[in-house]
Formats: C-alpha cells, structure tokens, sequence
C-alpha cells in the first residue's frame, strides 16, 4: 500500500511538470526529491538510517518568500546495532508526514547561480509499524522502551501485556526546521537544491526525531 501511495504521488508530480516547461508560473513553488534520513535520540535507540522522498507544492508570495505543503515518507528500519531480547519482535515501520512550510530564500548570491534558504513549519506525523508475523510477548515481560516503540502496553505492575500484534499505526502533531541551498539551472525557474531539515514529532511515549537530507528539484 506504501508503495502504491508513493508511486500515485511520483505521477502526480510527473504530470505537474509538463505544462511548467511551456508556460511562467512565477507565483507556482514546486520541489521534488529524495535522500536519507538519520534517526536523533530517542528514535536512533530503536532504528537505522534509511532512505527518504519528498514532494510538495505551493505559493511564492514575493521573490524572497514561499508557503508549500509538503509530502515526505521515510524509511525507519530496526537498528540491528542495538542489542535487543531474543524474543523481541521483527518488522519495518515507515513514517508518513504531511506538513506547511515557510521558505524565506535568496535565489542569488552576488549574482551568481547558487541561493540559499531557511525552511520551517508542522503537520501531521503518522508512524506505521508493521511486523512481519504475529507476536505474541511472553507473559510478565518486564517493560522496557523498545516495546513502546513497537505499540506494546504496560500493565500497572510494570508488565508488558501479552497480545498478537500485526500492524499498528501512531498518529502526532510535529514540527520541522532546516536549511538547504539551491543552483538555478534555467532562466525559468528550475534550480537543483540539497535540503538538510529536523524534524521532531511528538508521539505518544517515544518522541519521532530524525534528519532527512534531501536532493532533488525545485521549481520558483
């Protein structure tokens, strides 16, 4: 289904960008492009680095100034580095955001072709943890954090609760600041830009934090 949701946004982009090369929108912001993403504590605990995609679109409001909403999915795998109970389960989770920017921007810097921006903004942060077969957590398993992040509840005693979990998803309001640079590739708008952003969520028990460096397109 990620996949899927992924790929449907990829097209839509795609086709957002044929009527760009015959026409000026120079009130259209658009930006597309993928990188990876590096966990920050507590989420580096839990899992690795992983691969990212990002695409959002949008107003320029003046020359400086831009507001766009932005898609970004990343990868979140489990950190194989970190020593875990044998009986822990195994999966994959994925981090789904959907969020409003503000871009301050300098498209030129002393007249040349490189620029540099500020960008920052919130939204929603949706966390999706999926394992691989069904686990069953042993009966009076001492809580510890990593079932947390996995969805698990403590009892009052201090004890995991034993349950068949598949699949299960965390939904959280989050905030994001960063930086990036951009090179104009084209008179029209067209710059190519690498973009280095933190992003902090504020999910229940276990706060989402990572750095996705990101590489791709931009359209203002």
């Amino acid at each position: 289904m990620a996949k899927t949701f992924v790929l449907s946004v990829c097209l839509l982009s795609a086709a957002l960008l044929v009527p760009l090369q015959a026409q000026d929108y120079s009130k259209f912001a658009f930006n597309i492009g993928g990188g990876v993403s590096t966990p920050l504590n507590p989420t580096a605990q839990f899992v690795g680095v992983s691969g990212n995609f990002d695409v959002g679109a949008g107003y320029n409001i003046n020359k400086h100034s831009s507001v766009t909403g932005e898609f970004m999915w990343s990868g979140l795998p489990p950190n194989r580095f970190t020593i875990q109970p044998v009986t822990a389960p195994f999966g994959s989770i994925n981090l789904y955001t959907l969020t409003a920017e503000y871009r301050a921007h300098k498209d030129s810097i002393g007249g040349s072709r490189f620029g540099v921006y500020a960008i920052a903004g919130g939204g929603w942060y949706y966390r999706h943890s999926s394992v691989d077969k069904n686990f069953v957590v042993p009966p009076d398993t001492v809580c510890q954090p990593f079932y947390f992040w996995w969805g698990y509840t403590c009892t009052s005693g201090g004890f995991v609760a034993t349950e068949t979990l598949a699949a299960r998803g965390v939904s959280a309001g989050g905030v994001n600041a960063g930086a990036g640079f951009t090179l104009r590739l084209t008179d029209g708008g067209w710059k190519f830009y690498v973009e280095s952003k933190y992003h902090y969520a504020f999910t229940n028990r276990i706060a989402t934090t990572l750095i996705p460096v990101t590489i791709g397109f931009r359209f203002n």
